[in-house]
């Protein structure tokens, strides 16, 4: 007799309407559920058999981090003035 797995834990996530519809019209194209495609990425996570990215490594971040220590970004006298300039 086989050995039957059980599914006993359920996970729930929230994405945009866009997010989610894209997700599934691309996965549809093989054939493979949301459900299947999270259930996969779980396993191979519980599995140590996903590479975790390290934002704070990436080249843009260490470049940013190396402008910042050495005093070369922009300063801000106030919230106020970030927005304003964010936002121009």
């Amino acid at each position: 007799m086989a050995n039957k797995v059980t599914h006993d834990k359920t996970y729930s996530t929230k994405v945009s309407q866009e997010v989610g519809n894209k997700a599934e019209a691309y996965l549809a194209q093989y054939d493979i559920s949301v459900s299947d495609y999270l259930s996969d990425a779980l396993t191979k996570a519980a599995n140590h058999e996903v590479k975790i990215i390290n934002y704070l490594d990436t080249p843009e971040a260490l470049e940013a981090k190396r402008e910042a220590e050495a005093g070369e970004g922009k300063t801000y006298d106030s919230l106020e003035e970030l927005w304003k300039d964010l936002n121009d």
